[in-house]
């Protein structure tokens, strides 16, 4: 599972090159993980953006811990169809995970 990497993903501006099957695969895994997320009292109470683009997520946001954003991560990388699963959420211990 690939983890971490930089925002921007070397993609270009205005280019996307995927076909019409790919994008509308990379929604309905978007909307899959964005599913289970709302299901999951654990993450549901954070903002946690969901994008996908040739079957990658790219997870982003604020949770308040490690292991909510792991939890987060592993729901992500376990849905079928993920090839991946790119690590963007921030940990802000503050917020909590209650």
């Amino acid at each position: 599972m690939l983890v971490g990497g930089g925002a921007s993903g070397g993609q270009e501006l205005g280019t996307d090159n995927r076909s019409s099957a790919q994008m509308q695969a990379d929604a309905r895994l978007t909307g899959n993980v964005r599913s289970r997320f709302a299901q999951d009292s654990s993450i549901n109470r954070y903002n946690v953006g969901v994008t996908t683009r040739n079957s990658v997520v790219t997870l982003s946001g604020t949770v308040g811990s490690f292991t909510v954003r792991d939890h987060a991560v592993r729901i992500a990388g376990d849905t079928e169809g993920v090839r991946s699963v790119s690590n963007q959420i921030a940990v802000n211990t503050q917020l909590g995970d209650h």
